[in-house]
Formats: C-alpha cells, sequence, structure tokens
C-alpha cells in the first residue's frame, strides 16, 4: 500500500486482558501526511497525547514511529540535541523520557506510528534489544516496515477494538524488524553466534571442546566466547548445558530410556553426573521430574478414544 492509497487516521484502543497475556498491547496506530507548512501537530488527538514544537511530551508506553517521507527533526530525551530524521528512518519514543519532534515545514513528511505496551516491550529493553542512547534505526529493513505497517492501517481502519490483538502482533513483528543487527559489525556478530548457537544444538550429545568451534568458524576462542556471551548474555558452556537438558526432558518425557540410558544419549561421562546437572538445572533428579503427576502412566484415556 502506497502512501497516496493511505487516508490520515488515528485509532485509540483501551487495554486488553488477551493481549497483555501475549506480552503486548497495541493502544493506538495512525498515520499522518503533513503537508508543506502545515500545522503540526493537528489538535485533533486526546490531550495526554498533544504537544507543541516547544513543550515538548512523555509518554507512558512505547511508540515506533517510522517516517516514510519528507523529512524533520527529533530530540529524543531531555540534554540531547536535535537530530534530522530522513524518510526511511524509524525512531522509538520510550516511556517516561521527554521527547519532540516535528516535520519540516518546508517538506512537511508522512509518519507511521504505533504505542505499544507490554512485557515484550519491557524485556527487549532490558536485554538491550531496545536502547534509549540509541532510539534511532537508520537502516531498518524497510519492505518488512512497510508490509507490517500496512497491514496495521488495513486492520485498524477496519475496526482496531476487534482487530487489537492481531494488531498488538503486528507491533511484536515490528519490535523483532527493530531487534535486528542495525549495521555490518553487529550482522556479522549475529550471524556468528546463530552459527554456535545451531552447532551446538546438533552437537549436544558431544563432549567436544569449544575451541574446535571456534577453529571450525576461523575465528579466535577468546573472540568467539567474547562476542557469544555479549549477543547472548550466556557463555557457550551455559548455552549447551541448557539445550542439553531441554533434550534431557523430552526424553525424560516421551521415551523409555532409563535414567542412565539418558545419560548416555546425551554424552555424561555417568548416570550420576548427568543427575546432578539435571538437579543444578531443574531443580529436581530426573527420576522426580518423570514421576511428576503429569507424566504418571496408566491415566484414564478413555476420553481420547
Amino acid at each position: 500500500m502506497s502512501n497516496e492509497q493511505i487516508e490520515n487516521y488515528f485509532s485509540y484502543i483501551p487495554e486488553s486482558r488477551l493481549c497483555h497475556a501475549l506480552g503486548c498491547t497495541l493502544q493506538s496506530s495512525g498515520f499522518t501526511r503533513v503537508a508543506r507548512h502545515a500545522e503540526y501537530p493537528e489538535k485533533t488527538h486526546p490531550e495526554d497525547h498533544l504537544f507543541n514544537r516547544d513543550r515538548g511530551r512523555i509518554l507512558q508506553a512505547f511508540q515506533i514511529v517510522y517516517v516514510s517521507e519528507g523529512k524533520g527533526r527529533a530530540t529524543l530525551g531531555t540534554g540531547r540535541n536535535a537530530q534530522d530524521i530522513y524518510a526511511g528512518q524509524v525512531f522509538v519514543l520510550f516511556p517516561n523520557v521527554w521527547h519532540r519532534y516535528a516535520p519540516d515545514r518546508l517538506s512537511g513528511w508522512s509518519e507511521h506510528w504505533i504505542e505499544c505496551k507490554g512485557t515484550a516491550f519491557d524485556m527487549a529493553l532490558s536485554a538491550g534489544l531496545l536502547d534509549r542512547n540509541r532510539p534511532v534505526f537508520r537502516s531498518p529493513n524497510l519492505p518488512a516496515v512497510n508490509e507490517a505497517f500496512a497491514e496495521i492501517h488495513q486492520l485498524a481502519r477496519k475496526s482496531a477494538v476487534d482487530h487489537q490483538p492481531v494488531l498488538s502482533m503486528l507491533g511484536l513483528k515490528l519490535l523483532a524488524i527493530l531487534a535486528g543487527p542495525r549495521n555490518a559489525h553487529e550482522d556479522s556478530t549475529n550471524r556468528l553466534v546463530n552459527s554456535v548457537r545451531m552447532l551446538l544444538m546438533e552437537r549436544c550429545t558431544e563432549n567436544r571442546p569449544m575451541e574446535e568451534i571456534a577453529d571450525e568458524l576461523n575465528v579466535s576462542y577468546s573472540n568467539l566466547r567474547r562476542r557469544f556471551r555479549m549477543h547472548a548474555g550466556m557463555s557457550m558452556k551455559d548455552y549447551q548445558v541448557g539445550v542439553r537438558m531441554q533434550k534431557a526432558k523430552d526424553l525424560l518425557d516421551n521415551s523409555d530410556l532409563s535414567v542412565k540410558g539418558v545419560a548416555a544419549q546425551l554424552g555424561f561421562s555417568s548416570a550420576f553426573h548427568f543427575s546432578n546437572q539435571f538437579r543444578k538445572s531443574e531443580g529436581c533428579p530426573p527420576s522426580e521430574w518423570r514421576a511428576r503427576p503429569i507424566h504418571r502412566k496408566g491415566g484414564d484415556l478413555s476420553k481420547f478414544e
């Protein structure tokens, strides 16, 4: 959908228990084409979303703003200098952070925006996937951004309230797009770490030294170890343990292998070593995990017949 096909609109939606459970609630969305020398912002929004060029504004949720045409200026946080915003850029407004922005009077701009709150955005912030110090995304995946906003505008203009769960998931889609690598270095690290993850998953039953993975990927072990921890938030060894414990739970739940057999299947040196690791990870020994009520055999299966 091109900008010429979109009419100016905005939708504000009340809280939703379902969306809250999903981790993201889209509270509002809109599109505004601002002509040259036009008044900005329009005086039709709710008072808590109004601002002027001098006073600025503070919101209680996250906003994603995409400028598809024109240019403008934005100051995103107290003490920050104003920066230019150009067509094809996205910026994020963070909760409880003062900001102001406006199109250039000589060019105007077209802006698309959504406002979201929820644990998904909070966790993305705490994990560093969103960064208050880097609120402007200068080279996002524009085809994906355009596609997501086109879907949002289409559904919101039909009935934002009826489509709020789907709109909220589209908010998560935009978050996922923006949480990807921002530059060549980040993209290189992302690809490297994903390669390590795949190798650790494929070889979770093997006890090969981590240095062999570094040699296979043609990178120094110290560099690989540092980049993996920085990107994944844990060591390669801890990631491998997590993969092994997930596989162990699958085997305990869905096979007839003994605890000793599961240990051997996963490459542990002994059932004792495996049991200690499982207890440390899951808080109980493998035998207790298998004996938990949800897994006991002999239940009444007649209702499934």
